[in-house]
């Protein structure tokens, strides 16, 4: 059971997974937290302590079972079938995130420097094939390297636009809310759940290859604070103007543009990196359900590409519709989750 992963780089895997575009970017933070204004940070308190719960629930799941299989972590029940139809629809979410950071990368430089989306799309799915051939390893050390820089730059830009206080530029209340999250309560558990489906591989991953129980517990919970403390920082951002926040596909895009132009290009590649990290850490559980013969290759760059054509479609409509849909199954699973762990809690009695 004994790896090598110490508690820091396991936090790291944690942030890493859950800071891509849609959250660097403030884009997931208005739209479910900040369009409910100062009660936001009711579902943000909640979020971070659902990921506590079931950061710690995976790494007891995944330990006592020795196991990365995504079926056999979520699934309470050793009935074969049951843990493949499992493994099955989570690869299949966790396969539609590479659509989503496609389509998000190529967004992201097309407003930011007027390159085609398609350029921008075709990038982040030649990184990401890159990455995940090279498995969890690979995976592991780009994350050690590039997300403590996203971390750092995000918390700065988020910051300045706090000290710049920029005054409410238009309403201050009354922004509509998504039609599957209509109310705080409801936003925080689909924006926790849909996140824990892209948790629960590198979860596991690092769990089993964790240095020892006590790091691989510590990281679980200082990657999960870590992620709680920026959530709360970025929607405090986000309402110093509401107004503008509602306005923008991405809002701290915006925000640093306001700031100055440095900080504005800077932010861009920031976010940039974020698209990558969540597309390749998701992508990388998705290529875990795929049989180790001689066509996992072949299939998964052809996957990669293949999501690349899809995310053509744009970013904003899956934020919309994508991410809330996933996060209700996402409810599903949390719940066999919490079952599978009460049952090897008792086992182990």
């Amino acid at each position: 059971m004994s790896g090598k992963l110490k508690w820091y780089e396991i936090a790291v895997l944690y942030i890493g997974i859950i800071m891509g575009a849609g959250f660097a970017s403030g884009r997931e933070c208005w739209q479910f937290f900040g369009v409910f204004g100062s009660k936001g940070y009711l579902g943000t308190a909640a979020v971070t302590i659902g990921f506590i719960i079931m950061g710690c629930m995976l790494c007891t799941i995944a330990r006592k079972k020795n196991t990365i299989d995504l079926g056999k972590l979520i699934s309470p029940t050793d009935n074969r079938y049951v843990i493949n139809i499992i493994g099955i629809i989570m690869a299949a979410i966790l396969y539609s995130m590479i659509i989503a950071m496609t389509a998000a990368g190529g967004s992201l430089l097309n407003q930011q420097f007027g390159i085609n989306k398609a350029i921008g799309g075709f990038i982040i799915a030649v990184l990401v094939v890159a990455t995940v051939l090279g498995d969890f390893e690979r995976l592991s050390k780009v994350f050690k390297l590039l997300v403590p820089v996203l971390f750092v730059m995000g918390l700065l830009t988020i910051f300045l636009v706090l000290k710049a206080d920029f005054p409410q530029s238009g309403a201050t209340s009354g922004f509509k809310p998504g039609r599957m999250s209509p109310n705080w309560p409801v936003s925080a558990a689909v924006f926790l759940s849909y996140n824990c489906l892209g948790m629960i591989t590198m979860a596991g991953s690092s769990a089993v290859k964790a240095k020892d129980r006590v790091n691989a517990y510590t990281g679980s919970i200082a990657g999960c604070i870590c992620l709680g403390g920026l959530t709360v920082l970025l929607l405090k951002a986000m309402l110093t103007d509401m107004a503008f926040s509602c306005s923008l596909d991405l809002p701290m895009l915006g925000f640093s543009a306001r700031i100055s132009d440095v900080l504005n290009v800077v932010y861009a590649i920031v976010l940039y990196g974020a698209v990558y990290s969540t597309a390749a850490s998701t992508y990388y559980g998705f290529s875990t359900k795929l049989p180790d013969n001689k066509y996992k290759k072949p299939v998964i760059i052809a996957g990669a590409f293949a999501g690349f054509l899809l995310g053509l479609t744009g970013f904003k409509n899956l934020v919309e519709f994508l991410y809330p849909a996933q996060g209700y199954i996402g409810l599903l699973f949390m719940l066999l989750i919490i079952i599978n762990f009460f049952k090897e809690i008792r086992n182990e009695a």
